[in-house]
């Protein structure tokens, strides 16, 4: 049996297997988080960092794709500094 972990994504509460990413943790609670790397047969890249969210306790923002989830993390994917670092990395694609 694989260990289960419990983490917070704009305040829900997740449990999921240990070792899946934070974009896994959100999608099983139905919260989209924009993707352009990412695909599901394919490595994970992390390279163009649409994905990125707000980890709490940390002060740079995290790709999503390629972090795995972990015990207690609190997660914010619609921050003002989330979505501003989405408007310009878009801009420079």
């Amino acid at each position: 049996m694989s260990e289960t972990i419990k983490l917070n994504i704009d305040g829900n509460d997740v449990s999921i297997e240990k070792g899946k990413s934070i974009l896994d943790a959100a999608k099983k609670v139905n919260i989209k988080i924009p993707t352009l790397c990412h695909h599901e047969d394919l490595c994970v890249a992390g390279n163009c960092r649409v994905c990125v969210v707000e980890q709490e306790g940390k002060n740079t923002l995290t790709p999503s794709c390629a972090t795995p989830a972990e015990e207690g993390m609190v997660i914010n994917t619609s921050s003002p500094k989330v979505r501003r670092a989405r408007k310009d990395l878009m801009a420079l694609l």
